[in-house]
């Protein structure tokens, strides 16, 4: 019977919390995993336009903001 140990609480921390816990290469790879993903909701409400509505450049930029981006 293993015992897990976290070295993070989910639910329980801030995102700015988390990033002073993770080391540089774990922060640089949870960039690299937020950028490929939001990429690929954007390709997706693009193609998906009849959905999602039209989205502006200025649109596109006030969400990537909302992500540190």
């Amino acid at each position: 019977d293993e015992t897990f140990s976290f070295k993070y609480s989910p639910g329980k921390l801030r995102g700015n919390q988390y990033k002073s816990m993770m080391t540089k290469e774990e922060l640089e790879e949870e960039q690299r995993v937020q950028r490929e993903q939001l990429a690929a909701i954007f390709r997706l409400m693009e193609e998906k336009s009849d959905t999602f509505g039209e989205m502006s450049e200025g649109d596109m930029k006030e969400q990537l903001r909302l992500y540190d981006i």
